[in-house]
């Protein structure tokens, strides 16, 4: 498990070392510059949506690194 911010997420995605992503939807909007994801990563890095959980009005979806054959 690990809660980083862009500056972690790259090299971690980069390195091939996530193999899930977790991604909570919730109904607001706030204003302002929102920062990325990820930083630095130069190549594309998919995901299969593995579960969606839906609570409160809130999403909760879980993803799976997809891995080339």
């Amino acid at each position: 498990l690990c809660e980083g911010g862009p500056t972690l997420n790259g090299p971690l995605l980069a390195t091939g070392l996530v193999d899930e992503l977790c991604l909570t939807v919730a109904p607001m909007l706030l204003g302002g510059g929102g920062a990325p994801m990820v930083r630095g990563l130069r190549r594309r890095v998919d995901f299969v949506l593995v579960s969606v959980l839906e609570q409160d009005s809130e999403l909760y979806l879980r993803y799976a690194t997809r891995r080339a054959a």
